[in-house]
């Protein structure tokens, strides 16, 4: 196996990302090829400073080139500054909500950086806030922003916007202030499927942190972490790992161990089978999804076909739910003819994907 394979450098950063594994010995020295390629990875995986800080805290800096560590060093500055500035945003949406006695918890990444289950402002990267809010004080809670300054992203027009009942959708529109540096998301779910995880489980478990923020349960967010993955960012449809996820995970995990996987929902057992493949002490519930997996990662022509045909089923699947939408939604129709060039942008973009 070539040194510089996908799942050779996967699972370097799986051994150097886990809190406690070390990496083997036999990956060093290693070639120009393999720091490349660890950056495309590590970058596509939204992982590079949590690489910078392992390397650093795993003893490993000596046998990383010096250019590659200065790079790595400025990203993981930019992304401090970052969740500094985010880490202040949280503050002004938690007063704000506590004042205003929104019941709400802070979810995803947000909470990762309040609960420091690691060294989640140096090593996590993150996009928007998110924030599950109760049914019940969902639309004062936006409105309570909207009065503060923030307002709608202007380039997310949306054309199934008013088609559905706005319970359908897992969240309000995404909210800005010129102020801060984040985009909000306020939830009234946490999945696809509503059933996994309730939302109200969620609020009458959460937990208060020192500085007065409200997070998910440890285990709601380890839960929480696997299934966002798996069923709003189709890791299960993809039969893939995120590293960010992994990460997450892994710091998350319930302290007493592993043993409840078996009661565990099917999408937490599939995530361990194809995290097995990178540590063997977890078990493999699903040998031919990790195999699959395992492929994917070894063979370039196997993951090409694999892509192919689940790009193919996408945009069918894409094609039959708009078309069936076009003729049953008046609504739908006349937003269409109304943009038209917006509407064919979208479908090129969903095509260039692919």
């Amino acid at each position: 196996m070539s040194s510089y394979s996908r799942i050779h450098i996967f699972r370097f950063i799986a051994q150097l990302l886990h809190p406690t594994a070390i990496p083997d010995t036999f990956y060093f020295p290693a070639p120009q090829i393999f720091w490349d390629r660890l950056v495309q990875l590590g970058s596509s995986h939204l992982v590079l400073p949590a690489i910078y800080r392992a390397l650093s805290r795993k003893k490993l800096i000596d046998h990383t080139p010096q250019d590659l560590l200065l790079y790595l060093q400025e990203i993981t500055d930019l992304n401090q500054k970052r969740n500094t500035a985010i880490l202040k945003q949280i503050d002004f949406l938690s007063e704000l909500f506590n004042i205003n006695q929104i019941d709400y918890v802070f979810i995803k990444g947000a909470a990762m950086l309040i609960t420091k289950s690691y060294d989640a402002i140096n090593e996590r990267m993150i996009g928007d806030i998110d924030i599950l809010v109760s049914e019940m004080d969902l639309v004062k809670a936006q409105q309570l922003l909207i009065d503060k300054g923030f307002k709608p992203v202007s380039n997310e027009f949306s054309f199934t916007n008013g088609v559905f009942h706005e319970n359908q959708y897992r969240h309000l529109k995404r909210i800005t202030h010129p102020d801060y540096i984040a985009a909000v998301e306020i939830h009234r779910r946490l999945l696809k499927r509503k059933n996994l995880i309730p939302a109200k489980d969620v609020l009458r478990n959460k937990v208060k942190s020192i500085y007065g923020h409200w997070v998910s349960s440890r285990q709601h967010l380890w839960q929480h972490a696997i299934l966002n993955w798996q069923y709003n960012d189709n890791g299960i449809a993809r039969n893939d790992l995120a590293f960010r996820t992994v990460v997450d995970v892994l710091y998350l995990e319930p302290k007493e161990g592993m043993p409840k996987l078996k009661t565990a929902p099917k999408a937490i057992k599939y995530f361990y089978s194809l995290l097995s493949l990178y540590f063997s002490n977890y078990k493999t519930y699903y040998l031919t999804k990790k195999l699959v997996y395992k492929y994917k990662l070894q063979s370039g022509f196997f993951d090409s076909i694999h892509s192919f045909f689940r790009s193919f089923f996408e945009f069918i699947s894409f094609s039959f739910f708009h078309v069936l939408l076009f003729l049953s939604s008046a609504i739908f129709r006349k937003k269409i003819l109304n943009n038209q060039k917006t509407f064919w942008k979208r479908i090129l973009n969903f095509w260039n994907k692919y």
